[in-house]
């Protein structure tokens, strides 16, 4: 492959979550410039237009032919969107692609071939394993299994809605590394979650999946977005929400608890090291502060990694695991299998949540 010796030229589609990849631009990119928006022309996409100095083409006719690469932000065909459609007008142009997910299985195998035809790249992302709290919580895990010698879970349990079931797998799948997996539906009364096995060669990995959701506000009334814990006998590892905190939280055991004769007290006086003296829990990664820089930092930083990869891909390093063509099926497929197997979608529609104001919590 030829290396790459100018600034690849980038294009947006999609000026709403298309947003949060702009915003991977408030700091030069030394690899990559971004040049346009390809949104519908809405008083949002010329604001942001004209705040990135960028062009803004309401028409895909409109876009110059010297792009490199396009990331877009526009729901796919399975999700009743116009982005897969999109997604194949532009490879036929050459033009290197990153989708946002949700992606149907067969659209990506299309749009591989697509891609390999016009001498170009297809990746599909899911957005939440490559900000800061979901590689922390990925590189942790696959630490623990192969570093730290505890191999494979105990268990796993994980929380989350239909919105966000495709980029919860793929956390999953990239932390624990699996690729084969039997599926089964367990009976329960819970009007608000199905329960789910997922029974991979080695462990059970327990989804709850949220039964309802609002068509109106597909992206909102989440009761959890993103919760994954994976746990061994020696603790467990647990991402509280789709941006952190990642918490190691260890086991309690005291191995003189048979045989010594000193109090708590006296031995957490003592020089010697003893399990008083490990802490309980631990943060690895600390959420930003609030939902605006979540969006404009936290995610952000995950489209740079994104690019970072696909740059160095493009000046010769291997394709990475996450965005092999058999590992991009595969997540599309165990997403759509789950939702088939899961109750029905109950939908409703969801009045505006309420929220309560942290100060109005206890801290004591």
């Amino acid at each position: 492959m030829t290396l790459i010796k100018r600034k690849l030229r980038l294009l947006v589609v999609g000026a709403k979550f298309g947003e949060t990849y702009l915003n991977a631009f408030l700091c030069p990119n030394p690899d990559v410039e971004l040049v346009g928006l390809l949104s519908t022309g809405s008083e949002r996409s010329k604001k942001l237009a004209h705040s990135f100095g960028i062009s803004l083409y309401t028409d895909i006719s409109q876009v110059p032919q010297d792009i490199d690469i396009a990331c877009v932000v526009v729901r796919s065909t399975v999700v009743g969107g116009d982005g897969t459609t999109l997604v194949e007008e532009l490879l036929k142009r050459g033009i290197h692609i990153i989708q946002e997910h949700p992606v149907h299985s067969d659209d990506i195998i299309k749009l591989q071939d697509l891609a390999k035809k016009n001498k170009c790249i297809y990746w599909v992302n899911s957005c939440y394993a490559h900000t800061p709290a979901g590689k922390c919580w990925i590189n942790n895990t696959k630490h623990i299994i192969e570093n730290l010698n505890e191999g494979s879970p105990s268990y796993v349990n994980f929380t989350t809605s239909r919105q966000l079931l495709y980029s919860s797998l793929d956390l999953l799948l990239q932390g624990c590394k699996e690729r084969e997996v039997d599926i089964r539906v367990v009976e329960n009364e819970n009007p608000l979650f199905s329960l789910i096995n997922l029974n991979f060669p080695d462990f059970t990995a327990t989804l709850r999946l949220q039964k309802y959701m609002d068509p109106r506000e597909p992206d909102f009334h989440s009761l959890v977005m993103h919760k994954l814990t994976v746990g061994w006998t020696s603790g467990y590892l647990s991402l509280e929400s789709s941006y952190g905190p990642v918490l190691w939280t260890s086991s309690l055991y005291d191995e003189e608890h048979n045989y010594i004769d000193e109090s708590f007290y006296s031995r957490n006086n003592e020089k010697s090291k003893n399990f008083l003296s490990d802490p309980i829990t631990t943060t690895l990664y600390s959420p930003p502060a609030s939902w605006g820089e979540a969006f404009e930092i936290d995610n952000a930083k995950g489209v740079k990694e994104v690019l970072n990869l696909l740059v160095a891909h493009l000046n010769g390093d291997d394709i990475p695991d996450i965005f092999d063509e058999s590992y991009q099926v595969f997540l599309s497929d165990l997403w759509q299998k789950i939702l088939r197997e899961a109750d029905l979608v109950n939908e409703r529609e969801m009045p505006k949540p309420r929220t309560i104001n942290p100060n109005n919590l206890l801290y004591k």
